[in-house]
């Protein structure tokens, strides 16, 4: 079947922010005395969508201090790396092809969706996106609702002819939420082990996307 969308996670599935991601928790785990994030694999087994679930298994207790404060504090600290951040040459490969195909492409993040596109326009990919879904506030509270809303006003998109690109389980589940496919890359927030266990095909990179989505298309 030949793909007419390809709805794109942002972090960890085109910029490579792995890294800048538990620095930034690490930021605020010492300082409480809470265990920090010595290695990704640490990291893989605590994180998890809506991010409030993360940070509570993470160790941080609300009844001291609101989400939504530590929510701001790691943002801050985020904002402050990220930009060190780069994206990943195999998967900008990808989104040029697929460009060139005339697929339609889609960013799907549970970021903010103002300052998401004014990243994607420094790292000069922006132009290769039909649109950025994201959300209007820092929270991170997932994907499902913000692209079923998108859906509904988009009713020129064939879903069964869809594909989602991410790198953790929560974008399996906004693909079933759509109705449409979903494929993984196990480089990102997610182990592969965790990845594997959906069921979904996993590649790791974009080059093992790329031909499969040549066979596909």
């Amino acid at each position: 079947m030949r793909y007419e969308t390809v709805f794109w996670d942002w972090n960890g599935t085109i910029i490579d922010d792995l890294w800048a991601s538990i620095e930034s928790v690490n930021a605020l785990l010492a300082p409480r005395g809470l265990s920090t994030f010595g290695a990704p694999a640490d990291y893989h087994g605590v994180f998890c969508f809506p991010v409030i679930d993360y940070y509570k298994k993470a160790g941080f207790d609300f009844s001291k201090e609101p989400f939504e404060a530590l929510a701001v504090e790691y943002v801050n600290n985020y904002d402050a790396i990220c930009k060190s951040c780069k994206v990943f040459e195999d998967i900008k490969r990808a989104i040029i092809s697929l460009k060139n195909d005339g697929v339609r492409q889609i960013i799907l993040s549970a970021s903010e969706r103002e300052g998401l596109v004014q990243w994607l326009d420094e790292v000069d990919i922006l132009k290769y996106f039909d649109d950025v879904i994201g959300n209007d506030n820092i929270y991170a509270a997932g994907k499902e609702k913000i692209a079923k809303r998108w859906l509904a006003g988009h009713p020129e998109v064939d879903v069964k002819k869809a594909l989602m690109v991410g790198d953790t389980t929560h974008d399996v589940e906004v693909a079933n939420a759509m109705g449409c496919d979903c494929v993984l890359i196990s480089r990102g927030h997610n182990s592969q082990e965790e990845l594997e266990k959906t069921g979904k095909s996993v590649f790791t990179d974009g080059d093992g996307l790329m031909l499969y989505l040549t066979k596909q298309m």
